[in-house]
């Protein structure tokens, strides 16, 4: 068995290869930020070709489908859903949110009975939010975010914060928490965030479970609108700037 892993919904594009017996055989990253069109085929071709693994060998797929970046969630879904059309090969549905708690969590960088909090920066203040056994998986304000770490959690355990919204509302968190009892850490650079190792250990269990899509069931998970698409809805944005074709 070999489930190929995408994830896309992150500033890096990465795919990974996992085996029946849960291990990791392959992993690529991106080198540049926000590239997924650009280097996600090219990742798989290589890492198939460095594994000797051919396409007609993989038994599923598993893909990030979001929250996330618009863009890189159309991309990673799209070519998820044309591989497993040409392949035919069944899809596993993931979530860049929960699917952090199966990062790899070493026990000298975080506590072993850490909160896994997953913001991802939505702009203006919102987030795509998730924190394990307090806030389920949804669009919230980081200030809902903060409000249950001060009011629920406290300092009854430490909070370990995932995803792009520590870079864009780290210093917003650190003054909300300072002065208070609420314990809790950034994940470093290098594991903040969405990878598709962790998809790949989450479509390990969904495919040892049976919860298996056929391609054309695989479907974004945007989470809320697009801002071009609310403005559109609204009147606020012209649908062309071009001269009125005769």
């Amino acid at each position: 068995m070999y489930i190929l892993a995408i994830e896309t919904t992150g500033p890096y594009g990465s795919v990974a290869l996992i085996n029946e017996q849960n291990q990791i055989l392959s992993h690529k990253v991106s080198k540049e930020s926000m590239s997924h069109l650009k280097d996600l085929m090219p990742m798989v071709s290589e890492m198939l070709q460095e594994t000797g693994i051919k396409g007609s060998d993989i038994t599923a797929i598993a893909c990030d489908a979001g929250p996330g970046s618009f863009t890189g969630i159309r991309i990673g879904v799209s070519t998820a859903r044309a591989l497993s059309q040409v392949w035919k090969v069944p899809c596993m549905k993931v979530s860049s949110l929960s699917s952090a708690l199966f990062k790899d969590m070493p026990y000298e960088i975080y506590p072993k009975d850490g909160i896994v909090c997953v913001i991802l920066n939505a702009r203006r203040r919102q987030v795509y939010g998730f924190i394990d056994g307090y806030l389920k998986e949804g669009p919230w304000m980081i200030d809902d975010i903060i409000r249950i770490a001060k009011e629920e959690i406290k300092d009854s355990k430490e909070i370990i914060f995932f995803g792009d919204g520590v870079d864009s509302y780290g210093q917003i968190l650190k003054d909300a928490f300072e002065g208070t009892e609420v314990r809790y850490i950034f994940a470093p650079e290098e594991q903040r965030y969405q990878d598709a190792v962790e998809i790949a250990r989450v479509g390990f269990v969904k495919y040892r479970d049976g919860e298996l899509l056929d391609y054309g069931e695989l479907l974004p998970n945007y989470m809320r609108e697009a801002e071009a698409e609310t403005k559109l809805r609204a009147g606020e944005l012209p649908i062309s700037r071009l001269p009125k074709q005769e």
